[in-house]
């Protein structure tokens, strides 16, 4: 989907553009189970559950575009408003106008040409479906809260001495003993130059 500036001319992209889709599906694949699109829109069609990257990637056209519009039928409906249930064989630009035209009656913008849809996938596809998705959530009256983490105490822990630390501590007793009395036997340069200097 192009980006339009101020002026209406359309705004240079960035890299991660290409990404689009597949961040609108993930998106769109949690809304749907957050709706039980396999209980209710699966097995009413005997289709089967939808993989992560399903709209952003094109494998099957044909069945990706009759998916596309039994979700959008399906989304519609349960968004309050009433939608036929798209068949096989119906003009696929009808029911695409259809689509969108209850998408603009939601209030949301489509600012590309119909026919992106006609593939039943891309960016696009992602996008209908996941402003339906939201409609849909909206109607049933489904809202995300803040995390409310518990607040328990944490208790001290007791701290017991072990008997292997007991031996380390004696252990670097011992060496800081030993470093002390090799120390006495070295000759410190620095007095020794001093004192020659002296003299």
């Amino acid at each position: 989907m192009a980006e339009r500036d101020d002026d209406g001319t359309v705004a240079e992209r960035g890299p991660g553009a290409a990404y689009a889709a597949f961040v609108l599906m993930e998106e769109l694949l949690d809304k749907l189970k957050l709706l039980s699109y396999e209980e209710e829109a699966l097995r009413r069609h005997n289709m089967r559950p939808l993989s992560r990257h399903y709209f952003a990637l094109p494998t099957n056209p044909g069945e990706q575009f009759f998916m596309f519009c039994t979700l959008a039928a399906w989304l519609i409906t349960k968004a309050g408003h009433h939608f036929e249930q798209p068949q096989e064989y119906d003009d696929p630009n009808a029911v695409i106008s259809k689509i969108l035209l209850e998408l603009r009656s939601f209030g949301r913008p489509v600012d590309f040409p119909p026919s992106k849809l006609k593939a039943g996938y891309g960016e696009q596809a992602c996008y209908v479906l996941d402003c339906l998705a939201e409609e849909a959530l909206k109607y049933s009256g489904f809202s995300c809260k803040r995390p409310a983490y518990p607040t328990d105490e944490l208790e001290e822990e007791e701290i017991t001495e072990d008997d292997t630390e007991l031996a380390l501590n004696k252990l670097e007793e011992d060496v800081a003993e030993e470093e002390s009395d090799n120390e006495e036997n070295f000759i410190d340069l620095n007095v020794l130059k001093a004192q020659t200097y002296r003299s």
